[in-house]
């Protein structure tokens, strides 16, 4: 899937989203760079606890892949991901929003 495709609608992908959630218990992360992260996901049934926008530099793409292993790490040992995995990406967002 792309942002551009005309086979996958924000619909069909939420269904798809939302068949995967009830079926086999997954969760889904979305990530946003450039984007309004938080409403951008809910069109595909990602709850606002598991959207986040991130600056996509050196810096957000580290911090990223920190805390979604951090998450994966948390979901794999049997514990429940709720939302304080993307504090510090909204941290390093907010604040370094402010700064430009």
């Amino acid at each position: 899937m792309e942002n551009a495709s005309r086979e996958f609608t924000p619909d069909k992908i939420k269904n798809m989203i939302t068949h995967q959630k009830e079926k086999y218990g997954w969760d889904f992360i979305f990530l946003g760079a450039n984007i309004d992260a938080i409403s951008t996901g809910a069109q595909f049934g990602i709850s606002e606890d598991f959207a986040v926008d991130y600056h996509a530099d050196e810096v957000g793409t580290k911090l990223n892949y920190e805390m979604v292993s951090e998450a994966v790490v948390k979901l794999r040992s049997g514990k429940n991901i709720d939302r304080s995995w993307k504090e510090g990406i909204e941290r390093d967002y907010k604040g370094r929003s402010r700064d430009k």
